[in-house]
This record gives structure tokens, C-alpha cells and sequence, in this order.
């Protein structure tokens, strides 16, 4: 009899607790269905009724944007942080421009134009009746060991050219087109191209001192940086310095010089030689050796990623390049560009140098 008496208040304890979880849960269930709606208890219940989407959510099921914050990295870049070519589905593409702040459109362009050199485009503003196809034939002053010693420097006369950190539409004309920080500036496509041109067995020093803390002055400081690296490693045969363009339209519209590689956004560069053809200047007596080596990279572009070399640019100009032998400046895309499609090129830029180079 006392068994039974027990067993019964045992019984009602475990009634007692399944009826308070039960109330519980019902709490829950009331408070969710009010939430979500009375259809969305009928789809709980496996009645078929889809549930109406809420705040946030599409049709599909699939997060709304429901802004995006410009200047944030992309949430879903590849590992390697280069830009999918179809860059509309990143999601700087649908921002807006914040009220009240000035804007202008960005145009993606992929640049030609030129006069033909062999299977390329050269713009040669220099008259100075240079044959360049002839040019092309002649062996360049540098060759290359690839064995790893230091015979490539890379630097920049204006280290703090800067590009943007997401793909968008449009720009604000009070835009910051500098920066300190050189994850962001040319100084981050000298890292990627300075690897690249190391897994091809070329040893490379790349020298980020700030050369434009004041404009002015600039191409004066990087002589002193080039001058210092070349009698620390005396084996550098070749200079490089990388730098981004800049184009504006009079109507405000910023160009985007980008193509697709392999799938994927690279912002297109741009090769400079320079020209001293009357001998004015009297201190560049190799200018012909260094047009020769950017016409043999122009070619190697060409012939491994056809579409990524704007036309190369031949002019009166020095920019430094009197240096070597082998000196040449490089553009890679311009202030709208992305750093990583700018970053992808410096990598692109490596297979071609080495190319043209071993």
C-alpha cells in the first residue's frame, strides 16, 4: 500500500513537470507565431503554407542588403583576395552614394589605340623617327641569371598612390587618392609582383621607402633610394618603379582600365620608356637599351595575357630612368581600380617579366 501511495506521487510529479514544460513551450510557440505570423505556424505544423518573409529576408529566402557600408572588404572575396570578374555581384555594386556628398561615375574601359609594333601597340610621341620594329629585334643590354641573386629592384617615387578597397560604381570627388597605409597603395602590387618574380628564381629587393611625403621632390629622393640599392647589391641589373595612373574625363568621369584574366578582374598597366634621342639632357646616353627591354616585355605580355597590357607609352621623359640599363616605370590601373585587381596584375606582371628577362 505504500508502494502504491508512493508510485502515485511520483506519477503526479511527472505530470506536474511535463504539463509546466508544455505551458512553456506553448509560451514560446505563441510568442513565435506572433512574430512570424500565423502561416508561418501552419508551415511549422506541415501544412505546405510558406511562411511570408520577414524584415531582411527576399522571396527566396536569401538576406536583403539592407545597405552596404563603402570602404568594408567584400564578405565572400577568395582566400587570395583577388576580385571575381564579374564584379556585379559584389556587393559595392549596389551601394548608393550617401546623401549630400559629391559623386561621379567610374567606367570600366579596357585601353588601346597606338601604333603597331610587331603584335602590339606602341604610343610614340617622342618624334624622334625611332624604328621600334628594328628596336624589337636588338638584344636587350640585360640578361638575367635567375639564380637567385639580388638583380631586380622594385621601389615607387610616389609610394602613396593609392587604390579603393571595394568594386563600385560610382566615386566621391572628395576621395582620399593617397595613403599611408601600404596594404592599400602601389606598395601592395610591388609585394605581389616582388613573389611572384622570387618563384621564378629571381632574387628582388623591393624598397618601400616613402618618396612623396611632398610631392614635389619626389623622382629627386627615389634617385637617392635607387642610388643606395644599387651599391648595396651591385648585381641589380634591372629597376622597376611602380606607379598608378590616374584619368578623368572634363564631364568627371573616372576611368577603370580592367580585363579579365583566367576569370578574374586585373586592372590593365602600362609600360613607360623614355626618349633622349637629341641628347639634350646628357646624362641618358642608354635610353635605347631600356626601350628595347620594354619592348621585349610588352611583347611577352602580349604573347601570355594578351589583354592586360595597355598600349606601351614611348616620350621625352626621364623619370630616373637613366639609371641602368634595364630601367623601366610600369602603371598598373589607376585610383579607382581595386587593390586586389591591382594586386592580381603585380602577380601577372611577374610571369611576364620573367618571360622577357631569363
Amino acid at each position: 500500500m505504500k508502494h502504491l501511495f508512493r508510485r502515485s506521487i511520483q506519477n503526479l510529479a511527472i505530470v506536474a513537470s511535463v504539463a509546466v514544460c508544455v505551458w512553456c513551450a506553448g509560451g514560446r510557440i505563441q510568442q513565435w507565431a506572433q512574430e512570424q505570423g500565423g502561416e508561418a505556424l501552419l508551415f511549422a505544423a506541415g501544412m505546405q503554407v510558406e511562411p511570408t518573409p520577414g524584415p531582411g529576408a527576399q522571396a527566396d529566402g536569401a538576406p536583403q542588403a539592407q545597405g552596404v557600408t563603402l570602404g568594408e572588404p567584400a564578405p565572400f572575396l577568395p582566400d587570395d583576395g583577388v576580385v571575381p570578374y564579374h564584379s556585379d555581384l559584389l556587393p559595392g555594386i549596389a551601394a548608393t552614394p550617401e546623401p549630400g556628398r559629391d559623386y561621379g561615375p567610374i567606367e570600366e574601359i579596357r585601353l588601346e589605340g597606338g601604333e603597331p609594333v610587331g603584335d602590339f601597340f606602341v604610343k610614340d610621341s617622342t618624334d624622334s623617327g625611332t624604328d621600334l620594329a628594328a628596336e624589337l629585334l636588338e638584344e636587350p643590354a640585360v640578361h638575367l641569371k635567375g639564380d637567385g641573386s639580388v638583380e631586380v629592384l622594385l621601389y615607387h617615387t610616389h609610394t602613396s598612390e593609392s587604390y579603393m578597397k571595394t568594386a563600385q560604381s560610382f566615386y566621391y570627388t572628395d576621395m582620399e587618392t593617397r595613403t599611408q597605409n601600404q596594404d592599400m597603395s602601389v606598395v601592395a602590387v610591388g609585394a605581389q609582383l616582388k613573389k611572384a618574380l622570387e618563384a621564378h628564381g629571381i632574387g628582388v629587393v623591393h624598397d618601400t621607402t616613402v618618396c612623396d611625403t611632398l610631392f614635389n621632390g619626389s623622382y629627386s629622393r627615389s634617385w637617392e633610394v635607387l642610388q643606395k640599392n644599387l651599391e648595396q647589391y651591385p648585381t641589380i641589373q634591372v629597376t622597376i618603379d611602380l606607379h598608378r595612373d590616374s584619368m578623368t574625363t572634363q564631364e568627371g568621369v573616372k576611368y577603370k582600365p580592367t580585363v579579365e584574366v583566367n576569370g578574374r578582374k586585373a586592372a590593365q598597366f602600362m609600360v613607360l620608356a623614355g626618349c633622349d634621342a637629341d641628347g639634350g639632357w646628357g646624362d641618358f646616353p642608354d635610353w635605347r637599351d631600356n626601350l628595347r627591354l620594354a619592348l621585349r616585355v610588352q611583347q611577352s605580355a602580349m604573347g601570355l595575357y594578351p589583354d592586360l597590357p595597355r598600349p606601351m607609352t614611348f616620350s621625352n621623359s626621364k623619370y630616373n630612368m637613366n639609371a641602368t640599363k634595364g630601367s623601366m616605370l610600369i602603371e598598373v590601373g589607376t585610383e579607382v581600380n581595386t587593390v586586389s585587381e591591382a594586386q592580381y596584375t603585380g602577380a601577372l606582371l611577374g610571369d611576364i617579366l620573367a618571360d622577357a628577362l631569363l
